[in-house]
């Protein structure tokens, strides 16, 4: 007989430990697990590897009392969940480490949020085919180091970013100059440290030519709004909620450093309040358009869950160029929390728990 417990799942990398055994998730999950309470589900909190997928069941961290989920919570044997949440760290999952996870979970028919989505690349060249196009800078996948060289000199700046990338990591900016010569600025490489070097056309050849393997994209430069000369872009967080119905949890700029490539905060931007941003504006006559970001997420939100349904959460980078126009930059399947204050992070985790629960029950009727 099936169990009438409607119950959810978050995959996590680790949990900590009290001495006496016990666990005290952190507090998002611990909301997460009060609204899936006040919903009648049960959440439950567990790595990859505490899975006993033969014998359909888990070894999960729950609430002693599912009604005082910010009480203790301890281990316990519980069904495989309805619905499933991957939060697992990005650069783990990106090794693998959620890989039998997600072909058990497609095996047995489980949800899971979020599903794998299409890299930057793919993005690009569907939503080009829609009517979303337009908010869509001009993007080449680098394949011709001569090729690349004509588009930067004709734009005059642009970006050479991996395909697969996160967090600014390896993002490029590729200046022209009138004289022949090209600045390349990095804020962020795997080997550590910043690069700012200038190159002669045939070196910017010899350094695109290493950019080929792994792939990289070439996109279009942006005249984005700047506030006291530093760029500033915006990172639009939208998550699901009852009904698979979007909504905004935070709207965060991002003010680069003097002279950065990215506004990635481990590159070295800075999170700025919106209302401070907004003021910050005000002061040299700028308009930040809040209601056209908002729109462009929500717009191309919608339709990457038409094709992935369970999408729940995704975190966009958007600009804004001199003429007001929003543009989006970069789509996060896996927004850091770090940007949210913890009203946003509240909000987030009622939302989480609340699609999880859709989920879970849609798959039950």
């Amino acid at each position: 007989m099936r169990d009438s417990i409607v119950r959810v799942g978050v995959v996590t990398t680790v949990l900590p430990r009290r001495r006496d055994g016990s666990a005290r998730p952190i507090g998002y999950y611990r909301e997460m697990a009060a609204r899936a309470a006040e919903l009648g589900a049960e959440l439950m909190v567990f790595r990859p590897e505490d899975v006993d997928w033969p014998a359909r069941r888990v070894y999960a961290w729950v609430p002693v009392d599912r009604a005082r989920p910010h009480g203790s919570w301890h281990r316990a044997w519980r069904p495989l969940p309805d619905a499933l949440y991957e939060n697992v760290f990005v650069h783990l999952a990106v090794r693998g480490y959620t890989g039998s996870l997600r072909r058990w979970a497609r095996r047995l028919g489980i949800p899971l949020v979020n599903p794998v989505l299409p890299n930057k690349w793919q993005m690009y060249r569907w939503l080009t085919k829609t009517d979303l196009a337009r908010y869509l800078p001009e993007t080449h996948r680098l394949t011709s180091p001569g090729e690349a060289i004509s588009h930067i000199r004709e734009w005059r700046c642009g970006y050479v970013k991996p395909i697969g990338g996160y967090g600014g990591m390896g993002v490029a900016r590729v200046e022209a100059f009138p004289d022949g010569r090209f600045r390349v600025s990095v804020d962020r490489r795997r080997e550590g440290g910043a690069v700012r070097r200038w190159m002669t056309e045939r070196e910017l050849r010899a350094w695109l030519a290493s950019r080929l393997r792994p792939p990289h994209l070439l996109q279009r430069g942006l005249s984005l709004m700047t506030l006291a000369g530093r760029k500033l872009d915006f990172r639009v967080v939208v998550y699901r909620g009852l009904g698979g119905v979007w909504h905004t949890v935070g709207m965060i700029p991002k003010w680069a450093a003097p002279d950065g490539v990215v506004t990635n905060i481990i590159a070295g931007g800075e999170r700025l309040d919106l209302d401070r941003a907004r003021a910050l504006a005000a002061r040299e006559g700028k308009v930040i358009p809040v209601a056209d970001l908002e729109e462009c997420a929500h717009a191309i939100a919608k339709k990457v869950s038409a094709h992935r349904p369970a999408a729940g959460l995704i975190g966009f980078d958007l600009g804004v160029d001199d003429q007001g126009r929003v543009w989006m930059i970069e789509m996060n399947p896996k927004p850091a929390r770090s940007l949210l204050d913890g009203e946003m992070k509240r909000i987030a985790a009622r939302l989480n728990a609340e699609f999880l629960v859709h989920l879970a029950r849609r798959g039950r009727a």
